[in-house]
């Protein structure tokens, strides 16, 4: 099996990682920075490191070329010129995360050359969007009738390091804090302001209570319309500490989350490029946070006739994340949905084919796979109104 992984962040590490154990693998990673090649070959040794412009046509298509799969763990606004250099070249592809809600339909209107080519690309494989969706099919195949989900991504993350971090890429992150947040009910999108629609949720050990946003998220988008059970409401609510709601306010009031460039000095720079400059990346920080990190999907719905709830979820401390791993917890738990995928598909054991979101894939056969990567789901089962 030869996997092509482009990113060498956090995530990218924790895929490499993953993918370099398997026995009879070639991995090779791509990335722009010389110092992230570098910690990869470091803690994956049997990884071939290449410098790479994840922008460059062509230095995407020889990189890619010759590999079974190429898994995306850079920057989303790479996806579609790397999912077109996959399609041409008869490689898998794999992404982690979408730019927008536009930039998803555009790849999800290549799945006729898909198809033809007989190649599957998955779209949005990593901890969530990814295991959530695979979590949220898992819990309405348990149901006869899902009528509602709600999907939380806890976390209680502290440093005394650093006074702000973002657990996953913070360019994402920020934009995703302040746009409008969306949900579904009643059979369309519905919009309020960003970071709105707080409530105080009760995640199972080590996350506990915390206060959760609504977001714009890609579950939003996708699981109203992809499942095979239809359910009627669908949101996606993140957690933020105090400070971090303050922190991410006061950017975005002072207009530091701005990407339109201006003149300072003799230079053209964007205030969002300076504050990305000066905020530690998810690979940094690993070993210099603590508490805790998952994900929660509740399913509620009917089952016999009765009322019934269906809990999925799962949740590391970053202190074990860095112990095992070497990683932050949000990090592992992202790159390593991605790595299983990645194996299950290059190994013969993904039938399908075309563009796909991950709930599309077998949630069951999946699952299966996540304990022997130290990806522990739970589920929880109880009547309505419990």
């Amino acid at each position: 099996m030869k996997f092509a992984v482009i990113g060498a962040g956090g995530v990218g590490r924790v895929i490499v990682d993953h993918l370099v154990k398997a026995e009879e693998t070639k991995v090779k990673v791509g990335d722009i920075d010389h110092s992230r090649l570098r910690d990869v070959k470091r803690s994956a040794g049997e990884a071939s490191a290449f410098k790479l412009d994840a922008a460059s046509v062509a230095q995407v298509e020889r990189f890619i070329k010759g590999c079974d799969v190429v898994i995306n763990a850079s920057d989303p606004r790479f996806n579609l010129l790397i999912m077109k250099q996959a399609v041409k070249n008869t490689v898998h592809y794999i992404d982690l995360a979408g730019e927008s809600p536009l930039s998803v339909e555009q790849q999800m209107r290549q799945d006729r050359g898909w198809r033809k080519a007989g190649l599957l690309a998955v779209l949005g494989m990593g901890e969530d969007p990814g295991l959530s969706n695979i979590m949220a099919r898992s819990g309405c195949n348990m149901l006869d009738i899902p009528t509602e989900i709600r999907v939380r991504d806890g976390e209680t993350s502290t440093s005394e390091q650093y006074p702000f971090v973002a657990l996953f890429a913070p360019r994402v992150f920020l934009e995703e804090a302040v746009s409008p947040c969306h949900y579904f009910e009643g059979g369309e999108l519905k919009e309020s302001p960003p970071m709105s629609r707080k409530e105080t949720y009760h995640f199972p050990q080590p996350i506990g209570e915390v206060s959760v946003y609504g977001m714009d998220h890609e579950e939003i988008h996708t699981l109203p319309y992809y499942l095979p059970k239809k359910p009627n409401y669908v949101d996606f609510k993140l957690a933020l500490t105090e400070d971090s709601a303050n922190a991410i306010k006061l950017f975005h009031g002072l207009g530091l989350l701005d990407a339109k460039s201006m003149k300072f000095g003799k230079a053209q720079v964007s205030p969002l490029s300076v504050l990305l400059r000066l905020l530690p990346s998810p690979s940094q920080i690993a070993g210099k946070i603590h508490g805790s990190a998952g994900v929660l999907v509740e399913i509620n719905g009917e089952k016999s006739g009765e009322q019934q709830v269906v809990k999925l979820h799962v949740a590391m401390t970053h202190d074990e994340a860095y112990e095992k791993h070497a990683s932050n917890a949000t990090s592992y738990l992202t790159g390593t949905p991605t790595a299983i995928c990645a194996r299950m598909l290059a190994e013969g054991r993904i039938e399908n084919r075309g563009v796909i979101v991950p709930e599309r894939l077998n949630a069951e056969s999946f699952l299966g796979e996540a304990p022997g990567y130290d990806l522990r789901v739970q589920v929880e089962k109880m009547k309505g109104g419990q």
